[in-house]
């Protein structure tokens, strides 16, 4: 009888034994790596992607993005020296670059091959827009009578122009030098502007509007004679140079359908391709431009909406990790205003508010 109550006894201890080395033993690790991506910081996710893009930009020879992608990823990890040093030597280098194709330009307009010169100078402010040197030559040594004259419309800006007019609307800084303007002046309706043509050597094309009205036949010989130079540039896709011969077509011939559907298409066709190059706030301009019953321009005003909206998320996020707080919240509801639906914009505008009355309170 004792030793079966000892028996019992040495069971309920073995037993206490286990529990305790069971209660004692370490927690099960969590997964790491690919299997649980949702617990990866953002930031550094974000910053990888820029990381990645940065590298891809140098191996194409497009320093001046690669240089825009390193200072975010220098924006989201600021403890990096080694990417601090990197943007140092990439500017170095991107001046270096700028200042040879400068020196070719001065050879070639030494040599007077201005079509040459003109190329080099382009190519040396694509890569330091504000090379003086480079400027002054394209504005005062090489322009002569190749320029356009366009007319300022309401709500223009120069990045619109140089949009319309270069396919770039990063070339604002020439139509701003060569008409001694600020980057940030206003522009005023009906104000001319000069707009150096770039390209090749063309016969001048003015298209100030007419002071006076002109007899019917000889208007409608000249609209006539404005489509078909219209078609002409359409049918090469030059779809900037045929939608501003088209305004003024209707300009004096409001009604005439074939420049309504020549003016639609030509916007369309250029909003999809500024869509392609993953330009959206530009894309979003040129599709407002065109009839909203016209073809998929709904869903590609929405399609471009969409985009934008995550560009002004990320641009958000990039503030808030700089501790721009206000600049961040002021980016996320420009995101909701084209995205009411985005899943993170609006808890995170709670978010950064919270946190600037905590810091007001502070203060």
């Amino acid at each position: 009888m004792k030793k079966l109550f000892y028996h019992k006894i040495w069971r309920v201890v073995l037993a206490l034994l286990a529990f305790v080395a069971f209660s004692c033993a370490a927690p099960p690790k969590k997964p790491t790596g690919p299997k649980a991506p949702l617990e990866k910081d953002p930031f550094s996710i974000l910053s990888e992607k820029y990381y990645n893009k940065a590298i891809k930009y140098e191996k194409e020879g497009e320093l001046r993005k690669a240089l825009q992608s390193w200072e975010i990823v220098a924006s989201l990890t600021p403890t990096d020296e080694g990417v601090t040093k990197k943007i140092e030597t990439l500017k170095t280098q991107i001046q270096t670059v700028a200042d040879q194709h400068f020196k070719k330009g001065l050879s070639h307009y030494q040599r007077k091959s201005m079509e040459a010169a003109c190329k080099e100078f382009l190519t040396a402010l694509n890569y330091n827009p504000n090379h003086r040197e480079a400027l002054n030559y394209l504005k005062h040594k090489l322009a002569g009578e190749d320029y356009i004259l366009y007319q300022v419309k309401g709500g223009d800006t120069l990045k619109e122009i140089a949009e319309k007019t270069y396919n770039d609307p990063h070339k604002d800084f020439l139509i701003a030098y060569f008409n001694d303007l600020r980057m940030d002046t206003k522009l005023v309706p009906r104000n001319t502007l000069r707009l150096p043509v770039l390209e090749s050597k063309t016969a001048k094309l003015t298209i100030e509007p007419k002071e006076s009205a002109k007899e019917a036949g000889e208007i409608s010989a000249e609209t006539e004679e404005m489509l078909s130079k219209a078609l002409a540039y359409y049918k090469v896709k030059k779809y900037q140079e045929t939608a501003s011969i088209i305004e003024k077509v209707l300009e004096y011939d409001p009604a005439n359908k074939q420049a309504h559907d020549l003016i639609n298409e030509s916007y369309y066709q250029m909003g999809k391709l500024l869509t392609q190059k993953k330009k959206y706030q530009e894309s979003l301009d040129v599709f407002n431009r065109v009839n909203s019953g016209y073809k998929d321009v709904k869903e590609s005003v929405a399609f471009a909406k969409k985009h934008l909206a995550g560009e002004h998320y990320l641009r958000g996020v990039k503030y808030f990790t700089e501790e721009e707080l206000e600049k961040a919240v002021k980016e996320w509801e420009v995101t909701l205003t084209l995205d009411p639906n985005h899943p993170k914009a609006k808890k995170d505008i709670e978010n950064a508010s919270s946190l600037l009355q905590k810091l007001k309170e502070i203060k």
